[in-house]
């Protein structure tokens, strides 16, 4: 009876305490390890934002900005100073171990040979991953991307393609920090929940 009893208050407390710290995160170790780079998808009520850490340097690129509410709140969770850009009309510049490159119609991030584009009306480039901000009618040519991340206010009807497949996808969301880590042949993708609301 008594180490039913035991069990029993062993079992209460581990719960007890998974649910308090699970509650109280505050901090996430992104746990970089050689040749690996992480692409952190931040997305905040005023502000939305991509974060490319490695082993040697971390840029956060501002994707829309409206002010910076929670943004260092935000950034203090990964314990990292990035450098900030903000991208303006015309960008073909590299940052570090980032290539980026920005006209009116293209947006593309090149980090170790694979590619991030965000998504616009004309969608012809060939990228490894795929970020749909917005999205006004169904996406096409989906087999083409190794992923896709998209913002959570995008409507199921216009995703319709991408839940039939069998394609790696995520969602971008305020509640939470999707998190793409890249290694020399192969990624991950983890979806964080937020503390910062």
């Amino acid at each position: 009876m008594k180490k039913v009893m035991f069990l029993i208050i062993f079992l209460v407390f581990i719960f007890y305490n998974i649910d308090i710290n699970a509650t109280n995160l505050k901090k996430i170790d992104l746990k970089l390890k050689e040749n690996e780079t992480n692409i952190v998808f931040i997305k905040l009520k005023e502000s939305s934002s991509i974060l490319i850490t490695n082993d040697e340097e971390s840029n956060l690129f501002i994707l829309d900005y409206k002010s910076d509410k929670n943004l260092k709140e935000t950034l203090n969770i990964f314990e990292i100073k990035p450098n900030i850009h903000f991208l303006k009309n015309k960008v073909d510049q590299t940052f570090g171990n980032v290539y980026v490159f920005k006209n009116e119609e293209n947006l593309k991030f090149r980090v170790n040979n694979y590619t991030l584009c965000i998504f616009t009306k004309n969608q012809t480039n060939i990228c490894d991953f795929l970020y749909i901000k917005q999205l006004k009618e169904e996406i096409k040519d989906i087999d083409k991307f190794s992923a896709i991340f998209y913002d959570e206010q995008i409507k199921d009807e216009y995703l319709k393609n991408l839940q039939e497949s069998w394609l790696d996808s995520a969602i971008v969301s305020i509640n939470s920090f999707t998190i793409l880590k890249l290694y020399e042949d192969s990624y991950n993708i983890l979806v964080v929940p937020s503390t910062n609301n």
